[in-house]
């Protein structure tokens, strides 16, 4: 928008973050091809689906083994677990432990599916690489990579307390961000049936660099 005195004020609450955030993806998609796109897209569905779809599922089950952790121990020695005390649990139940953690692995598994070179990646394509069904595979990875991230962090953003959001740019980038959580349960079941349909087809080059 435009103030009085003339200067131009971009709105970083508005849609332009997310219109940039999807364009950007899906260009790196086309740019760097299906194969190089899969691994993140995989990773980043299992953690939407351990993190945000799955709620507090991660911070139980670590909270579950943990707590449990000197029974099975005293079972593994021959001893009787119900003479053992449980452990109090390694997250607490407040309002902001259960979230970071979630995020933290979040963020990992997303880490691991960008920076661990699996074995279908192969290398990138090239700018001359005529390889425009895997480009545009590609570009269609870099879209759903980007919708799972933006509902992502504004469901984390939503969760967060209140305290955390002093205004400026990033709370006001995060505050706009839209949330597809109604149309991410089709979007990662057609994603699925794709890897599906790509194995059978391609069963023999699959594991091929």
């Amino acid at each position: 928008m435009t103030t009085d005195n003339g200067l131009i004020i971009i709105n970083l609450g508005s849609s332009i973050v997310t219109y940039a955030i999807l364009i950007g993806l899906a260009a790196l998609g086309w740019r760097k091809g299906f194969r190089y796109m899969l691994s993140i897209a995989v990773f980043i569905t299992i953690g939407y689906l351990l993190t945000v779809q799955g709620g507090n599922f991660v911070v139980g089950l670590l909270n579950r083994f943990y707590s449990n952790g000197p029974k099975l121990v005293a079972f593994a020695l021959g001893r009787d677990p119900v003479t053992v005390d449980a452990l109090p649990p390694l997250i607490p139940d407040n309002f902001q432990a259960p979230l970071l953690l979630r995020v933290l692995v979040f963020v990992a598994l997303l880490a691991v599916g960008i920076a661990y070179a699996w074995p279908w990646e192969g290398s990138p394509l090239k700018p001359n690489d005529k390889a425009q069904n895997m480009r545009l595979l590609g570009l269609l990875a870099g879209l759903y990579i980007g919708v799972l991230g933006i509902s992502a962090a504004s469901s984390f953003w939503e969760a967060a307390p209140e305290s955390l959001n002093q205004g400026g740019l990033i709370s006001s980038a995060l505050t706009g961000l839209p949330n597809y959580a109604s149309v991410i349960p089709s979007m990662i079941g057609a994603f699925l049936i794709l890897l599906i349909v790509i194995i059978l087809l391609r069963f023999n080059r699959v594991w091929k660099a």
